[in-house]
C-alpha cells in the first residue's frame, strides 16, 4: 500500500471508550459556580448542570451527571472536588468495553476514598492488597477494620442517606464527548 492510498482511507470516528457518572450529594451554594467552571475546564466544553436542593444540609445543593468520552475524567474530577472540603460526592468511571473501573468517594469528615471496581460496579480488593492486610494485621478485629477500610464501608455508610434523599426528582444530565 502506498502513502497516497493511506491518505485516501475514510477517517474513522472514535467511539467513546469511557463512561462515568458524578453524583454531588451536597455542595454549599457558594461553591456551585466554582464547581461549574472546574467541570467545564475538565470536559473542555460548557456543561449546564442542574442543581437541586439538598434537604439534609441547609444551604446546599446536589446534582447528577453522566458522561461518555474518549478519555478518562474521573481522577481530574475527584482531585478538583476534594480540594473543596465541604462537598460530598462520588465519581465512578469504567471502560465502555469492559475491564476494571474506578470509584472515588469523598465526605468532609472522612476525606477521599479510591477503589477499583468490577464491570458490575462492585468494589474489588486485589490479591496483593489482601496479602498485605493479612500479613500486617495481628488480630481478626484489625483485619476486619482493614478490609472495611479497603472496601470503603465508612464512606458507603455516610453517603447512603444522601443517596436516598436524592432518589426522587433529581435530574441527571447526560453528556457525550
Amino acid at each position: 500500500m502506498t502513502i497516497s492510498s493511506l491518505t485516501s482511507l475514510p477517517r474513522q470516528v472514535k467511539s467513546p471508550v469511557y463512561q462515568g457518572d458524578l453524583r454531588i450529594y451536597s455542595a454549599p451554594l457558594a461553591l456551585l459556580r466554582h464547581i461549574q467552571w472546574s467541570l467545564n475546564e475538565i470536559f473542555g466544553e460548557v456543561v449546564a448542570l442542574e442543581w437541586v436542593n439538598q434537604p439534609l444540609v441547609g444551604g446546599a445543593s446536589a446534582m447528577s451527571l453522566e458522561w461518555r468520552a474518549n478519555k478518562s475524567h474521573a481522577s481530574a474530577i475527584a482531585s478538583t472536588l476534594k480540594s473543596w472540603h465541604f462537598i460530598r460526592f462520588e465519581v465512578r468511571e469504567y471502560p465502555v468495553n469492559g475491564g476494571e473501573g474506578v470509584l472515588y468517594r469523598a465526605t468532609p469528615d472522612l476525606g477521599m476514598h479510591q477503589a477499583v471496581t468490577s464491570s458490575t460496579g462492585d468494589v474489588m480488593v486485589h490479591e496483593n492488597r489482601l496479602m498485605t492486610l493479612t500479613a500486617n494485621c495481628q488480630t481478626i478485629e484489625s483485619l476486619q477494620k482493614s478490609i472495611a477500610l479497603a472496601l470503603g464501608t465508612d464512606w458507603d455508610n455516610e453517603l447512603e442517606c444522601y443517596r436516598l434523599a436524592l432518589v426522587e426528582g433529581a435530574p441527571t444530565l447526560r453528556v457525550s464527548m
